[in-house]
């Protein structure tokens, strides 16, 4: 303590050890207080001890006066206690203070032969009533007797134990469950009915500010409601909500599970729309448990979105938590087990090690004894796309079969564990039917099956598609599609010349071997990403072993869908290792001695000297960040490649023409906590971080927001997958971009070589995709055709038109725009209702927060100016232990050791990152809101939760109770809250209307500065409140009561049509399932000959019976699932029980009233 008083003085010292000792021991302040200021009593206070120390005390005295004699138990007891005395170092007055002067607090053990001694039972609870339990609220959901025939061990006690089972009534508790032995827990009682006071005093009166905090408290902590359209996300959340981004939310609320594909454009937000839906799942109750699985790249972007922007705590799962794990829980810990909240990444889930712990939460939700049907509430998949079958290869000219890999069998495991499903991509569909309803079929199996047709109101129902060319006036710019113009020298074309006569030479020679085609791309494409790429490829090919051969069914494993994410460039990639195995076929046979030797020595002669394509590439970017070759301009630009060695050589090359400090590097082994350092300086205030040009590579850019202080973007080469030059796009125009964006391919003056035709070709595919001339979900398809032709020298094929089928069903819903402005502008007024109702003003956030820090002894927030905006921005300042979690965030990985200041107006905020939005779902209005609303049951509560205000232009004098009633349903599911105000008048006796109580309870407690009533009229109050059966509070207390069956009668009936639309929900969809699998089977039976007359390859014909034989099994089991269904809807609605309290009582008087006394 001392060294806490050198450093920050003796008051704060002596404020942030007594918060730490009632944080740690929940002693109240007072006690801790006069400890500190006073001597230190010899006995220690029974209060002070700790409840393994009690028990321990208990314990040794029973066992020491088990066999003594009744006449030799005093003496037993001093033994007892002088040794407890010595081995504990406590006073023996602080032990007897456990067990009695004669250890007559213990009861004790019973005698051979005598008869039992009678102990008092706890008094035993009934479902629907609220007990403490373990220093939280609970209402009991279940009490059930013990079951097996009393044995001698329960001979001493009084009557036979039971379980109780109970749910948390705490709003930060989420819903948790616990079951407890009702009769061997430790301080657990039955909560009465809480009603309004009884006795009100003089010093009883709360300053009205105070009071005032608590009620919001009150109000934003009652979540869980029975209206779907009134909903509270977004005002937990740290961000500007476009209306756009509610529709997902909409749906969430409307349906009892939340299974959804948000696939909208890229850049448009998905991440927010994915928190939203988790956080009102969270607030609501319906949710405590989430997996969030996405690229590893991915895993600390989205484990700080949900801190910073939603207040959700995420812990990453990889090893190095594992290793964490085992060092503090033991070598059998389990992270799923012991944490609430996890992101797995794509990469890691399917490994033997993340399925066999899997396996163990599996194992759980199986067990009937466990009572948990599902092993993680929500599931979050992020990129979803990747999780999917991949794309089929070509067989004799038709279409081949998507097979299942194991990162698809993974993601199906998993997702069949959890209740609540959101699949994130912008890109969901490849082309192949199969491989989107195997998609589908992992976010709601009750709609889709894999293989089966597609329903096109049920993917209606669960698609969220909308386009940024939809969404007018929100602010997004058409991207502009630019040219860089360069003129490729001699070496080139005429190196590029010999490679294009050597492949077409040897495809003459080979027969025209299909492996030929695809070597003949790879190596023009790394001739095109660089020289110096291919130059490292050709020496590679050149130098490697023969392998297998290739065959075309390799084509999308190395430039399509099937593409890995891993690093490209790097030999222990696909397409180095095709490159090597394609030996065996020669598809270089024609090759002349020498030659291939030729084209590698050129390629690597380029390792620290730029070529044409690059030299225009420095021009440009002197040009926007260099203008004048002297001074750097505040503007940025992102390059990407393909490829690791062409971004070393880039990185190399413009290095030494001056971008050293200026120049950043994102590749596919850059740690992941470096990547978002990068990250941050490049999207930092240019006038602080000097970078300017960021050189990326496709894995590692995916997902990753550009959008701050950057808009330009340069395609350095050409991708032959469209998904992933769209990706690259999206990492600057996207939601949050304030310029317009600019994206820059390379085409070549000269188009008459073979060099400038390819290139030429390449940037004409680039022009299609970037400016959204063509629909990804068959540009993959169509586009690859297309450039395996043009590469092949082969002539294009006659297609048929594509969208037949299920194809034409999945573009007809990701064409998106469907009744768009409609529904914005119903969203956008259901926004604006929930915020009027939470009576959510920034004012009211800071008096929540500031009075939380005043009574639990925290020093004040410290208002700054700030030059940028006219709000309140504040300094937060020294905090005691117990709040050091809620600081988290404040800090950057720029400056980790600054706390940035704070603001509770969203407006002041936005677009900075040098100040906080302090929101609902902020860690430190959370831990403030919980501080204030436990004054609701601790009888140490500072509060009395009663006040006396008098208000200006007030009509009249009147006293309101602010009343919290929870509807909670069998297993003690909450499933409403509510807090609202009875008002009735102080002279007169008739009740005050609900809203115009409530409106004069807001007028009488928004004021700025709120004047208490004087010590003569609280007085008075007191007077009228205190006598016997006194008129006032018993109208009040009558009005309550009749305000809340009210209130009840109207949830319950809301309730109760819930339950119907979501019981004729669930049979409406099972039922068109059930059809839909029956035509599907029927039709994929009548033409199974001709399936099997396709010569598929074994994997793919077997996948095909495998996905015949699961439509059937699903068929013959969705009788019983739909009562399953059903059953558990009822479940959910059944035996509701309302919980009453009394949570405040305000005086509002007029300045007559408050002056002349009331008369």
């Amino acid at each position: 303590m001392q060294e806490a008083i050198d450093a920050h003085g003796q008051e704060w010292a002596m404020r942030n050890t007594c918060a730490e000792l009632q944080e740690k021991y929940g002693i109240c302040y007072d006690t801790i207080d006069y400890l500190l200021h006073d001597e230190l009593p010899e006995a220690l206070p029974e209060e002070l001890l700790t409840a393994g120390q009690r028990n321990r005390i208990r314990r040794e005295v029973r066992e020491a006066t088990a066999t003594a004699k009744p006449h030799q138990r005093s003496q037993a007891v001093v033994a007892a206690v002088t040794k407890l005395s010595e081995h504990l170092g406590l006073s023996e007055d602080a032990i007897r203070a456990v067990v009695g002067a004669d250890g007559d607090t213990v009861p004790p053990t019973k005698l051979t032969g005598g008869s039992p001694v009678p102990v008092a039972a706890p008094s035993l609870p009934e479902p629907g009533q609220v007990v403490e339990v373990r220093g939280a609220t609970w209402a009991v959901a279940n009490v059930a007797a013990q079951g097996l025939p009393r044995s001698p061990a329960d001979d001493t006690a009084a009557q036979l134990n039971h379980i109780v089972d109970l749910q948390s009534l705490d709003e930060d508790r989420l819903g948790q469950q616990l079951s407890v032995i009702w009769e061997l827990e430790v301080g657990q009682t039955v909560t009465p009915a809480q009603g309004l006071p009884e006795h009100i005093t003089r010093e009883g009166f709360d300053d009205p500010a105070t009071l005032a905090g608590f009620i919001d408290a009150m109000r934003w902590g009652a979540v869980t409601s029975a209206d779907p359209n009134r909903y509270q996300a977004p005002f937990w959340s740290g961000v500007v909500v476009e209306a756009y981004q509610l529709e997902p939310l909409r749906r969430a609320l409307t349906s009892p599970r939340t299974n959804l594909l948000l696939a909208d454009d890229v850049g448009l937000g998905k991440t927010i729309e994915a928190g939203l839906v988790l956080q009102e799942l969270f607030l609501r109750h319906r949710a405590r448990t989430a997996v969030i699985v996405c690229p590893p790249s991915l895993a600390l972007k989205w484990q700080d979105e949900m801190r910073d922007k939603f207040g959700l705590q995420f812990v990453i799962v990889n090893s190095e938590l594992m290793a964490q794990v085992r060092r503090t829980h033991g070598l059998h810990a389990n992270p799923f087990q012991l944490y609430p909240r996890v992101i797995v990444s794509m990469a890691w889930l399917p490994q033997v090690r993340c399925q066999r712990l899997l396996r163990d939460v599996y194992a759980q939700a199986r067990n009937p004894k466990v009572g948990k049907r599902f092993a993680f509430d929500v599931l979050i998949v992020d990129e979803a796309h990747h999780v999917a079958p991949s794309s089929p290869s070509a067989v004799a000219g038709g279409r081949g079969y998507s097979v299942d890999t194991q990162r698809t069998v993974a993601a199906r495991q998993l997702a069949d564990k959890c209740e609540h499903r959101l699949f994130l991509s912008a890109t969901p569909h490849n082309g192949h039917p199969e491989s989107f309803t195997a998609l589908m079929e992992m976010i709601d199996p009750r709609r889709f099956s894999r293989g089966a047709l597609l329903d096109a109101k049920a993917l209606k129902d669960v698609t969220v598609r909308r386009l940024k060319r939809d969404l007018t006036g929100k602010g997004f710019k058409d991207r502009e599609v630019k040219i860089l113009n360069f003129t490729p020298d001699d070496s080139e074309q005429e190196m590029f010349a010999l490679l294009d006569d050597i492949v077409t030479r040897s495809a003459k020679k080979n027969g025209t071997k299909p492996g030929g085609d695809i070597v003949t791309m790879l190596l023009k494409k790394r001739f095109l990403s660089s020289p110096f790429a291919f130059g490292m490829t050709i020496g590679h090919y050149v130098d490697a072993r023969t392998g297998r051969g290739l065959s075309d069914d390799d084509y999308d494993d190395i430039f399509g869908d099937g593409q890995a994410d891993e690093e490209e460039g790097l030999w222990e990639q696909d397409e180095a290792e095709r490159l090597r195995e394609s030996k065996a076929s020669d598809p270089l046979s024609a090759a002349e001695p020498g030659q291939l030797e030729k084209l590698a020595e050129w390629g690597l002669s380029y390792e620290g000297r730029p070529d044409s394509r690059l030299e225009r590439l420095i021009t440009f970017l002197d040009a926007v960040c260099r203008p004048g070759g002297k001074h750097w301009s505040n503007e940025r630009v992102v390059v990407f490649t393909e490829y690791a060695h062409t971004l070393g050589w880039l990185q190399r090359v413009l290095a030494s023409h001056g971008y050293t400090d200026r120049l950043a590097v994102i590749e596919g082994q850059t740690p992941t906590e470096d990547r978002e350092l990068i990250r941050l300086q490049f999207t930092a205030d240019p006038a602080k971080e000097p970078v300017r040009v960021l050189l990326a590579t496709d894995a590692a850019g995916e997902g990753i927001d550009l959008q701050t202080h950057c808009h330009r973007l340069v395609n350095f080469d050409i991708p032959f997958n469209p998904s992933r030059l769209e990706q690259r796009i999206g990492r600057i125009d996207r939601y949050g971009q304030t310029e317009t964006p600019e994206v820059h391919h390379f085409v070549p003056d000269d188009k008459s070589s073979t060099y400038g035709a390819d290139a030429e070709f390449m940037a004409r595919i680039a022009r299609k995709i970037a400016q959204v001339e063509v629909d990804l979900g068959s540009a993959n398809q169509v586009i690859g055709e297309e450039i395996q032709e043009h590469f092949a020298r082969r002539t294009p094929a006659t297609r048929k038109a594509k969208g037949l089928d299920g194809n034409q069903v999945i573009q007809e819903t990701l064409a998106g725009g469907i009744e768009l402005n409609a529904r914005l502008t119903e969203l956008e007024r259901g926004y604006d209702a929930s915020r009027a109702d939470l009576h959510l003003e920034p004012e009211n956030l800071r008096r929540v927060v500031d009075t939380a820090l005043r009574i639990n002894h925290q020093l004040p927030l410290q208002p700054i100016g700030d030059p940028d905006t006219d709000a309140e921005v504040f300094e937060v300042p020294a905090l005691s232990p117990g709040w050091q979690d809620t600081l988290k965030g404040l800090e950057t990985r720029l400056e980790p050791d600054v706390l940035r200041p704070i603001t509770f107006d969203p407006a002041a905020a936005e677009g900075r990152s040098d100040l906080v939005y302090v929101h609902l779902g902020h860690p430190i209005v959370q831990k403030a809101q919980r501080l204030l609303r436990s004054s609701l049951w601790s009888v140490d509560s500072p509060l009395s939760r009663v006040t006396a205000v008098v208000v200006e232009d007030l009509p009249e004098s009147f006293v309101a109770a602010v009343t919290r009633m929870v509807l909670v349903g069998r297993g003690g599911l909450r499933l409403h809250e509510d807090v609202f105000l009875v008002g009735v008048r102080l002279k007169g006796r008739r009740a005050m209307a609900e809203e115009k109580a409530e409106k004069a309870l807001d007028h009488a407690l928004d004021a700025e500065k709120l004047t208490p009533a004087g010590q003569q009229v609280r007085d008075h109050l007191c007077q009228l409140w205190n006598i016997p059966d006194a008129p006032l509070r018993t109208r009040l207390e009558a009005s309550m009561q009749d305000r809340a069956a009210r209130r009840q009668e109207s949830v319950i009936e809301q309730l109760t049509k819930r339950q119907h639309a979501d019981t004729q929900r669930a049979r409406d969809i099972f039922a068109a399932f059930r059809s839909n699998l029956r035509d599907s089977l029927a039709q994929l039976r009548s033409k199974q000959a001709e399936s099997e007359a396709m010569l598929w390859a074994d994997d793919q014909q077997k996948q095909w019976r495998r996905d015949i034989e699961a439509m059937q099994r699903r068929l013959d089991d969705l009788d019983d699932e739909e009562a399953r269904e059903v059953a558990a809807i009822s479940e959910r609605y059944a035996d509701v029980k309302p919980h009453t309290t009394a949570a405040a009582v305000v005086f509002a008087l007029t300045p007559d009233d408050a002056e002349g006394g009331l008369r």
